[in-house]
């Protein structure tokens, strides 16, 4: 995991604490899209920050995660490179070496022949490489040493020294065989750019799907993620569930499957609602509850809008088409009642007027034509006439439009 994952007291530091961990999880799924073996899985925060496990072999992977345009080059002295080697050096004791592979993914690059290129070659001979570090690791001990017995301050190597003097208490052939099992892949995509690379792993599903399928497969992830560490399933994530997840979100895209996401959500104890939904209701002698209701529904029918736009670019036009259909069919009963009561008092304009707020809330669901065919949430009517009130495109009482008008 990337030293700017280590929480401090400012706020940049949760913020690339918190990155660093979801880079992890964001990761853990690009593997599993790219696997090809049927019993590979995705194990996250174990024995490492991602552990893969295919053909029946494990590889725990460190990952080094920055938003920087330009990150430092991977180098023989780079501290990420000695907390990742002292990070194995300590896992080492709970795994088998011979059955186990590790890799160091950073999105920082390699420079063209640096010493550590021989790690982008599984097969490529490490004894060079082994040399350098040997002596990168003693020059650190010693140095650090040294300067702790003049009484040198501020002494040198002080984030690196712990783990150098791991690596050379390592026995030699120890060292040997755990630099053979290592890899390093340098220069991949930062937290922004994963989603993508998953997208572009999705070549069974049509072009214009899978940024759509990428959104809501995160989001099963996400959750899945979230069971692993409360317990409440397995740690491992299999590749065949992952499948069987992306099967399930193809197949409602193709039945245009809309979920009713907010069915059973509440908006959040610090949501203010729009004034004009109890200007608007109070015209009609709305009671407080009414009033309660009808801000409850606009606030889980604009989140469900902003969702849908969200995911899919299709949906804007959907949703304006389908805003003037609420009105065409609002119209005709306003504009009927305004005219039968033109002339009555303001007693009977209020109780007409709440009758057509009650018909927008307990019957338009029903009523009009349904915003897709699966879909029969009524909350989406509800609280879509209740933005569009807000715009002041559709109201209740006969004269909304010169009331609201005047100063509230």
């Amino acid at each position: 995991m990337d030293s700017s994952k280590k929480v401090g007291n400012g706020s940049h530091s949760a913020v690339d604490a918190a990155l660093g961990f979801y880079y992890q999880s964001l990761y853990g799924l690009l593997c599993i899209v790219r696997a090809s073996d049927d019993d590979a899985a995705v194990c996250l925060e174990r024995l490492d920050d991602v552990e893969i496990f295919a053909n029946g072999q494990p590889l725990l992977a460190q990952l080094k995660h920055s938003l920087s345009q330009n990150p430092a080059t991977v180098t023989i002295g780079s501290l990420p490179l000695w907390k990742t080697l002292k990070a194995w050096i300590d896992v080492l004791p709970k795994i088998s070496l011979a059955e186990t592979h590790f890799q160091l993914v950073t999105v920082a690059p390699l420079t063209a022949g640096s010493p550590l290129e021989p790690l982008l070659d599984a097969a490529a001979s490490r004894d060079h490489l082994r040399t350098l570090l040997e002596a990168e690791a003693q020059r650190v001990v010693d140095e650090h040493a040294a300067a702790k017995a003049d009484g040198t301050t501020p002494l040198p190597h002080a984030m690196r020294v712990e783990c150098c003097a791991a690596f050379m208490k390592l026995d030699s052939d120890v060292r040997q065989k755990l630099l053979l099992r290592v890899t390093i892949r340098p220069g991949v995509s930062n937290i922004t750019g994963i989603p993508k690379d998953i997208a572009q792993e999705l070549k069974s599903f049509p072009p214009d799907q899978r940024q759509t399928i990428t959104q809501r497969l995160i989001e099963w992830w996400d959750l899945q993620v979230i069971h692993s560490f409360c317990g409440n399933r397995e740690r491992a994530i299999s590749m065949l569930e992952v499948q069987q997840q992306l099967i399930e979100i193809a197949g409602q895209l193709d039945r245009d499957e809309l979920l009713a996401d907010f069915l059973f959500v509440r908006p959040p104890d610090d949501h203010t609602p729009p004034s004009m939904i109890t200007r608007q209701l109070q015209l009609v002698n709305c009671s407080k509850t009414e009033i309660q209701a009808a801000e409850r529904e606009e606030w889980r029918a604009r989140s469900q809008r902003h969702k849908w736009i969200t995911e899919r670019v299709d949906m804007a036009i959907r949703i304006t088409l389908y805003d003037q259909l609420l009105v065409d069919e609002w119209s005709v009963k306003h504009g009927a009642m305004a005219e039968d009561n033109e002339t009555s008092s303001d007693d009977i304009k209020r109780a007409a007027g709440l009758e057509i707020f009650k018909w927008s809330y307990y019957q338009a669901s029903t009523q009009v034509t349904s915003f897709a065919q699966n879909w029969s949430a009524n909350y989406y009517v509800r609280g879509s006439y209740q933005v569009l009130a807000i715009e002041q495109t559709v109201g209740w009482h006969p004269d909304f439009k010169t009331l609201l008008a005047e100063k509230p």
